[in-house]
């Protein structure tokens, strides 16, 4: 799968922190039953009520691959509409997912994916079986992991100009028997640094991808941003928090109800979470407890609770009800509907997706407006921070958006990362629809295809 050479090039500079070189904790020993917390996803920006942080830039973009799925053809445009390159993936077996990151594209093919492959000799990578490819979408990263439950995490770095590279987790640390849930793996704001969850010695590495350097920490990862890394370990109906630095000083060790999700604000100077009685928590290293700022009332057990708009936003499912509080635990958003869910929430998210019945609704996380709603779709496509998405319904494809309802006469292929764009196909032609508070902007495109992707910067 890798060339061995290549491999411990790779792997030749990496450094492991001194303080905690490689504890392989089998004498880091967990009491009772212990749990990998998911759905927990973390960052922060902004300046909120004293919680004053750097906010993280958005991802943009500069180009657009489209593919055709079934002759391996690829082809990359420019913002104008201009095709700049071309190719054809050999030892072609049909094209099913383009990715990309850092101005950089993978295209996979059955079981090969093939990095940067509008090279003209591009590198192949055999996917294990079984294996889920993950994306870490961040501004000028290019990161991708493949893994499953318990095997290794293969970890692969897009790079213009064929620099690609992917090398396995197991290397680095010198594991033998590596178990690396990449479902549970937590990416700090600006995707640079992985906690990723060692479930064969119960502790969390922490892969700098910058620098290139690897620190150990017991228990699970729940998250990092800045200098606050936070860890725990699930011990009945009760858990520990753990909060260290980026070095791996511990700075406080914080006892607690079991968490269902939680995020690292704007200052990375503390935790705020959410129990599945509904109170809401902030633990910071310089208080010995938990300090409950909040509540969701109505007493329903909370299923979920994930980080949004940058960190200064909790999204709080219950089976009756979405919560969107703020991360002094006030109340932005309260939506009461049988059955309602929130759909494709993330860190970066600027807007909320809400299904109650049969109704759609995109709102402004920042001030809770309702932007559009359509009824009996599904959503096609989502940008990466939730604000443009595309659905299809019984009449028809529409872009929903800041702009209300805009119907599109075709179908769509992507949306834009920065919701400013998308990829229209109609009776095989194909046109770039420029995005601005409704459809700007009409490019037709003197490509074909039936697949694209807009890479991310």
């Amino acid at each position: 799968m890798f060339d061995r050479d290549e491999m411990a090039e790779a792997t030749e500079h990496v450094e492991v922190h001194a303080d905690r070189s490689r504890q392989t904790p089998r004498m880091l020993l967990a009491v009772g039953a212990v749990t990998i917390l998911g759905a927990v996803i973390l960052g922060g920006a902004a300046l909120l009520r004293g919680d004053g942080g750097v906010a993280t830039p958005p991802i943009r973009w500069e180009t657009v691959v489209i593919a055709d799925r079934l002759t391996g053809g690829l082809s990359l445009i420019d913002e104008s509409g201009a095709v700049v390159s071309g190719a054809t993936l050999p030892s072609f077996g049909g094209v099913d997912l383009i990715i990309s990151g850092a101005g950089a594209t993978a295209a996979r093919s059955g079981v090969d994916l093939f990095l940067n492959p509008l090279s003209p000799q591009p590198a192949t990578l055999r996917l294990p079986d079984g294996a889920a490819l993950r994306v870490v979408r961040a501004p000028g990263v290019g990161t991708a992991l493949i893994g499953g439950n318990g095997d290794d995490l293969i970890v692969v770095s897009l790079a213009p100009d064929d620099r690609s590279s992917a090398r396995p987790l197991s290397s680095i640390t010198g594991e033998p028997t590596p178990r690396y849930p990449v479902a549970d793996v937590r990416v700090d704001p600006l995707g640079t640094r992985l906690a990723i969850p060692d479930a064969t010695n119960f502790q969390t590495v922490l892969l700098d991808l910058a620098a290139d350097t690897l620190t150990y920490f017991p228990d699970l990862p729940l998250g990092l941003r800045g200098d606050l890394v936070v860890t725990a370990q699930r011990v009945g109906d009760r858990m520990e928090l753990g909060l260290f630095t980026a070095s791996g000083e511990r700075l406080r060790t914080i006892p607690t109800e079991v968490i269902v999700g939680g995020v690292i604000p704007p200052s990375a100077s503390r935790f705020v979470f959410v129990t599945r009685t509904g109170d809401i928590w902030s633990a910071r290293p310089a208080q010995k407890e938990a300090e409950r700022i909040g509540a969701i009332n109505g007493g329903a057990t909370i299923v979920s609770a994930r980080g949004a708009l940058d960190g200064r936003r909790l999204v709080i499912g219950s089976e009756q009800e979405i919560n969107v509080v703020d991360i002094d635990g006030d109340s932005v958003i309260r939506r009461e509907s049988p059955g309602i869910v929130e759909e494709g929430t993330s860190i970066a998210s600027q807007c909320l997706t809400l299904r109650l019945g049969t109704t759609l609704e995109l709102v402004d996380l920042n001030d809770g407006r309702l932007l559009a709603s359509a009824s009996e779709v599904d959503v096609t496509a989502r940008s990466h921070d939730g604000c443009l998405l595309a659905v299809n319904g019984p009449t028809g494809t529409s872009l929903l958006g800041s702009g209300g309802v805009s119907p599109i006469v075709g179908s769509v292929l992507a949306v834009a990362p920065d919701s400013s764009a998308a990829i229209v196909a109609e009776s095989g032609a194909l046109s770039l629809v420029r995005y601005d508070n409704g459809i700007d902007k009409v490019v037709p495109l003197d490509v074909r295809g039936d697949l694209a992707e807009f890479v991310a910067s």
